[in-house]
């Protein structure tokens, strides 16, 4: 009897932190808890046709901002979620902030994988301001300019659509 309640303490203590765990991967939220309630910092970008795209110049609107690289894999998945909420949520701006890449790999990736919202390379501020260290990380910015939010790791759906409605998308 008592090995039948050791093994059940047990089986539910695993199942405590394997849940635990997927939940904290699942919800990375915190990737840059020092800008939480702050202004977004200055940044642009260039996106291989038109003009550089500023953070600043957006305010007025949400915008989700994405710091990626052509070497990234999970970047890469989560592109299909990221092209797919700039197109069912028009009230947002997305953009692409391509980090720790060669201009030459920024546009291969860019041909080979096009979406609608405006990415290319970081050519006024850094992806260091807003506490980034390694791709992806996507910033959640209110119309205000505010930072509301910070997801570290590639996006699924699910989790897109908590972070928009933070952001009052």
């Amino acid at each position: 009897m008592r090995r039948a309640f050791l093994a059940a303490g047990a089986i539910l203590a695993g199942g405590v932190l394997m849940l635990s765990l997927a939940w904290g991967l699942q919800h990375a939220a915190l990737a840059s808890p020092q800008l939480l309630g702050r202004t977004a910092p200055s940044l642009a970008i260039q996106p291989p046709q038109g003009d550089p795209v500023s953070i600043a110049k957006l305010q007025g609107k949400p915008v989700v901002l994405n710091f990626w690289a052509s070497w990234c894999g999970p970047c890469l998945q989560e592109l299909p979620v990221l092209a797919s909420g700039q197109q069912t949520h028009p009230g947002v701006d997305f953009v692409g902030a391509d980090m720790q890449d060669t201009d030459s790999a920024a546009a291969q990736f860019e041909s080979m994988h096009p979406h609608p919202y405006p990415a290319g390379p970081i050519v006024s501020g850094s992806y260091q301001d807003y506490g980034v260290f390694g791709p992806p990380v996507t910033v959640f910015i209110a119309s205000d300019g505010i930072v509301t939010a910070s997801f570290s790791g590639p996006l699924d759906q699910t989790t897109l659509d908590h972070y928009l409605a933070l952001i009052g998308a």
